[in-house]
């Protein structure tokens, strides 16, 4: 194979239609291990918020003290 048949068969991405994303698309875009980590920071951040709104709900709803 001679090097500018090589360069032929290479396509950028404007040109490839196979990579190009169409309207009607449905594939998800692949999860790094950067966007796990957000979720996971996320996840950690919901419970933490979970549990401070109980306590907060546990002090405003609690009985009153006995006379």
């Amino acid at each position: 194979m001679k090097l500018n048949e090589v360069k032929d068969a290479l396509q950028t991405p404007e040109q490839d239609e196979f990579e190009k994303s169409k309207k009607l698309d449905t594939r998800r875009p692949r999860l790094t291990l950067e966007h796990l980590g957000k979720l996971r920071k996320m996840r950690e951040i919901r419970k933490l918020e979970i549990k401070d709104r109980e306590e907060i709900y546990k002090k405003i709803y609690q009985r009153p003290p006995a006379m």
